[in-house]
């Protein structure tokens, strides 16, 4: 009956680690939905702010080529990498596959020309242990993403561009397509790149701009700076909040699973001891008869 036993506390502590899986996934479905609401918000007004950026840029007569933003460096001895990542794990290969496709990118650069930007806790603690210079360092928000914590962060990278703490700025962050599929995604941000090759027949024809355009760009691009980091950040919450989803579900499935696994065995090893009792029984009776 110890064997017994045995599988019965199994299938009790399986079935409490469902219940935590269980809860877990109800609760990243929650907040995958509502961080999908945010990506699909912000989707259109990311697109329609570089549609006029594209449109100022090609505009004649605006040396837009002097703002700090749009300035080219060569050659490029420097880079800013920012990396998104989350602060819990329980969410499969999300951190995993960012990272490994940052540090293809960074192993690719001249040695020590990596400087880290790092928006989660779990990048920090890869890349802390390793030979890496760390600029920056932000916990990912655990609830909404602030217009001041994004702020801060655009801040930060365009007076370091500025400044040429680093030539070029690079973002890795997860793009959400699904729950099921999601894609690490690698970003140029500074400097922004210009559409300045346009014709005199484009779109850009119809936009006439008060103030003039090279006054405009001056305050789009910190803006347009923002919104990207925003995007980044509101696509990496719901990617993790997807892969979470699904991860929990496949580990209550597999309890679930495995409980009905330990139950058979269970009830296997029951009938075999009820049996083998029975037995008992029966030959007791026998050679209580014989006598």
């Amino acid at each position: 009956m110890a064997n017994v036993r045995d599988i019965k506390r199994r299938i009790r502590s399986v079935k409490n680690i469902a219940q935590v899986t269980r809860a877990m996934q109800m609760v990243a479905a929650s907040k995958m939905r509502r961080a999908q609401e945010q990506v699909l918000a912000t989707r259109p007004y990311s697109a329609k702010a570089w549609e006029v950026l594209t449109h100022l840029a090609a505009q004649r007569g605006s040396d837009h080529g002097e703002h700090p933003l749009l300035a080219r460096r060569d050659p490029i001895t420097t880079t800013g990498i920012v990396l998104i990542t989350s602060d819990k794990g329980l969410c499969g290969a999300y951190n995993g596959n960012i990272i490994r496709k940052a540090m293809a990118y960074i192993e690719s650069l001249p040695r020590d020309s990596a400087r880290l930007v790092i928006i989660g806790k779990k990048a920090n603690d890869f890349f802390k242990r390793r030979p890496f210079e760390i600029l920056k360092y932000w916990s990912f928000p655990s609830r909404d993403v602030e217009v001041s914590f994004v702020a801060g962060i655009g801040r930060f990278l365009a007076e370091g561009y500025e400044k040429a703490d680093f030539d070029r700025v690079v973002m890795f962050y997860t793009k959400f397509k699904s729950a099921m599929v999601t894609t690490p995604l690698q970003v140029g941000l500074l400097p922004f790149e210009s559409a300045e090759g346009e014709e005199d027949g484009g779109a850009s024809a119809l936009y006439i701009f008060e103030p003039g355009a090279e006054e405009l760009m001056g305050k789009l691009l910190p803006k347009y700076l923002q919104n990207q980091i925003y995007l980044a950040l509101v696509e990496a919450a719901a990617s993790e909040h997807g892969s979470r989803m699904v991860s929990m579900k496949n580990a209550t499935d597999n309890c679930d699973e495995m409980i009905r696994n330990l139950t058979l065995a269970y009830n296997k090893m029951r009938q075999a001891s009820i049996t083998g009792e029975l037995l008992e029984v029966v030959a007791g009776a026998d050679a209580t008869a014989k006598e």
